[in-house]
């Protein structure tokens, strides 16, 4: 089938392709199918493969907030690369999903635009940050966007553009998230000139890094915050104290409960952020369920919370 693959969809498809490399848990075991691509058009061919031929597909970006089985995944992941973007005079930016979102921050910055500054240490892709709502202090990518060029493989096949108002962002959620048939794959941005220089935001990046990165644990793997923070009310007001930007941190819920250092197999708690589980020791993905699981049952019996996972299970 492999052959077949890749003659009638022009692309270079790779069988039995080992996933823990590609994310940042270094967690997971091989994909049956496997493809990079680099643009819109490669990435309809990519998944109208999946489609015709009965195959559950992955879109696999910078491999950030996922949890890959131990068993792989049985059908096709689409890895999207770095692709083109363009940044008009008049502040619009037209990005490909792959692209580093990162780098696509610094360089709107480049370009004389601001307001994405607060987004500039997010790792991951254009098209995850916007899938997600990636946001930090409050703000969130999906104010910043103007329309999304997706693939609708649940009705036409074909490409489909979504208004802001059409993608419904919400904390950390998205259309694209809720309807998993809809996959973006360019993004267009409305940007405004900034009002700082680019020296300015960009040194102003770097120490929000530097600062951020004091607070992770960057020796060991993870794939980030592994909970949602918890959207603040009036039930929780003996925990106003912890409340910032409307949110509980999670991590606050998880230290309280005395889970900081918890390890289970080659997962552990992190010692130096209690949001993070880190791989200290070979971890597999059932060692980090595990934990997981006992983190929520523990918030869930001191606390009266149910925390709800940022990470996101492929291949289970």
């Amino acid at each position: 089938m492999l052959d077949d693959l890749k003659q009638k969809y022009n692309l270079e498809f790779k069988a039995d392709e080992p996933l823990a490399a590609y994310t940042t848990f270094k967690i997971g075991g091989p994909a049956k199918y496997f493809i990079e691509v680099k643009d819109k058009d490669e990435l309809k061919r990519a998944l109208l493969a999946a489609k015709e031929n009965s195959l559950a597909y992955f879109m696999l970006g910078g491999g950030s907030n996922i949890l890959i089985s131990d068993d792989g995944f049985d059908g096709l992941v689409i890895r999207l690369i770095s692709g083109t973007c363009r940044f008009e005079t008049d502040g619009s930016a037209v990005c490909f999903a792959g692209n580093n979102w990162a780098k696509f921050v610094r360089d709107a910055i480049g370009q004389g635009f601001g307001g994405l500054d607060f987004s500039g240490n997010i790792p991951g892709t254009v098209g995850g940050a916007v899938r997600g709502n990636a946001g930090a202090y409050g703000q969130g990518v999906g104010d910043f966007v103007a329309e999304v060029l997706a693939v609708d493989l649940a009705a036409s096949d074909d490409f489909v553009h979504l208004s802001h108002a059409d993608c419904h962002f919400d904390y950390r959620e998205s259309v694209f998230k809720r309807q998993t048939g809809l996959i973006v794959a360019e993004v267009a941005f409305k940007l405004t000139p900034s009002e700082k220089s680019k020296e300015e935001l960009l040194q102003a990046i770097e120490a929000e890094g530097q600062s951020r990165c004091a607070k992770q644990p960057l020796k060991y793997p993870s794939a980030g915050c592994s909970f949602k923070n918890v959207v603040y009310t009036d039930e929780l007001s003996a925990y106003k104290d912890w409340e910032t930007h409307g949110k509980i941190p999670a991590a606050r819920f998880i230290e309280a409960a005395g889970l900081k250092g918890k390890q289970i197999g080659g997962a552990k708690v992190s010692d130096e952020h209690a949001n993070f589980i880190i791989n200290v020791d070979h971890a597999t993905a059932s060692d980090v369920i595990q934990l997981i699981s006992l983190i929520k049952m523990k918030v869930r019996d001191q606390y009266g919370v149910q925390l709800e996972e940022e990470i996101q299970y492929v291949g289970f």
